[in-house]
């Protein structure tokens, strides 16, 4: 019986063990630094023999804005590093190297007003993976070589603006074009770590939409509903908006990407809300639209039927080997055969296709339009579908948007939570007035 005891014992021990292991693999941002490395050395083989690819990281900015990194460059390193160059080498490489970081020595000055930044150090080194580490002034000398060997060079947006002169004096043969394509086909199916942080990012929006809705009321400024969700962005861990909040009422609603926010909001109008908290860098985008009065007129109800109609169409037929564009064609198709009217500019009656005036979906990851390959969709990847109706001469701007990951076998509503449905929406709004 002893025996048999310390046996279960040592199983336990091994499992746990193992468990904390596990817990403690080193991560940055969420995301383990194993697939920081992995994410470098498929970029490093997706290279041809005679390219080489540099990312540059984002400057210290002006004094009023917060610092965000490169979306490339955090991809590829998880470092908030200012004044960097990573460089990725194709496979088999003469100089002998797949990923060289280089990183500038930080001054006492630049400690006292930044704090501690990343350097060419050891530290550095444990954290990331990256075995060569080098001096930021080492750059140069190293383009003069490498560019020899590999002269057709990928630049991400920063080192376009920032390395262009230095890369045409080490080699005027050289030939610049830009990264993106290659960066999309690797960033578009999401890992499991990054569907995870996009999940709180979009547990962080829907507080945002909650508490904005039940701030809603006419008389109140559109600002005063854009702080209301900043605050719960912040109390759910958001670090930032992924994109300038739309707070559209009344005629504003027609302005696709309106997002001054300072209107004060009528009674009976819709207010539509289009926001996205970011979360470790991976950002949410969700729209409703809102009844300010707290009940939707029936003419605003049966155009919101439809685009929520519009919305579930193209649901039921997103699966992996369909395209956006075939997505959207069939959202269009939907809006063109719809028994409602509506008119124009010039009072002629239209097919409700006549205003649905932008895309139905876009990529979401890091960025909230996130490179797109153009390919169809396979398990892995993040979307938006946002129907929309913009109805100017009538005041009306409704559109509706959810994030959705492609299954095997369709498609998983990531923010479901978020209600939509009409009478929802109206209680939803109704819930904050009798906090009040």
């Amino acid at each position: 019986m002893r025996r048999a005891s310390f046996g279960w014992i040592a199983v336990l021990t091994l499992l746990w063990s193992g468990l904390h292991a596990v817990a403690d693999a080193p991560t940055l941002w969420g995301i383990p630094v194993s697939e920081y490395a992995q994410r470098r050395a498929q970029l490093s083989k997706m290279l041809e023999p005679d390219q080489i690819a540099l990312f540059a990281s984002e400057t210290t900015p002006p004094t009023r804005l917060k610092f965000r990194q490169e979306s490339n460059f955090m991809y590829l390193t998880g470092l908030e590093a200012v004044d960097s160059v990573l460089v990725i080498l194709p496979v088999g490489s003469p100089l002998g190297a797949e990923a060289v970081l280089f990183l500038p020595r930080q001054s006492r000055f630049s400690r006292l007003f930044d704090g501690p930044l990343p350097e060419p150090n050891e530290q550095t080194r444990r954290e990331t993976g990256i075995q060569d580490l080098r001096e930021r002034g080492e750059l140069r000398a190293f383009l003069a070589e490498a560019l020899q060997a590999h002269p057709r060079v990928l630049l991400n947006r920063p080192a376009r603006a920032a390395l262009a002169d230095a890369i045409r004096e080490a080699n005027p043969e050289a030939s610049l074009s830009g990264v993106e394509r290659l960066m999309a086909s690797l960033r578009v199916v999401k890992s499991p770590a990054e569907i995870a942080l996009m999940r709180k990012a979009i547990e962080a929006s829907i507080a945002g939409h909650r508490a904005l809705a039940q701030r809603l009321a006419p008389g109140v400024y559109e600002y005063e509903l854009e702080g209301a969700a900043q605050d719960a962005f912040r109390r759910h861990g958001s670090e930032r908006e992924g994109y300038p909040m739309i707070i559209a009422s009344g005629p504003n609603a027609c302005i696709l990407h309106y997002n001054a926010n300072k209107r004060r909001v009528g009674a009976n109008e819709l207010v539509l809300v289009d926001i996205g908290a970011e979360y470790s860098y991976y950002t949410a985008d969700l729209t409703r639209t809102y009844p300010a009065s707290g009940k939707f007129t029936p003419r605003q109800r049966e155009l919101y039927i439809a685009v929520l109609d519009a919305m579930k169409h193209a649901e039921k037929e997103a699966k992996p080997g369909i395209t956006l564009g075939q997505l959207h064609q069939k959202v269009v198709a939907f809006f063109r055969n719809h028994p409602l009217r509506a008119k124009d500019e010039n009072g002629n009656e239209q097919t409700l296709d006549r205003f649905f005036v932008h895309g139905l979906c876009h990529m979401l990851g890091m960025d909230v339009h996130d490179l797109d390959p153009n390919i169809p969709l396979k398990p892995g990847m993040v979307f938006t579908i946002e129907p929309g109706l913009y109805i100017p001469a009538e005041g009306i701007g409704i559109r509706i948007e959810d994030n959705y990951l492609v299954t095997e076998t369709g498609v998983e509503n990531l923010s479901r939570a978020l209600p939509r449905e009409p009478n929802e929406v109206e209680r939803m709004v109704r819930s904050g007035r009798a906090r009040r």
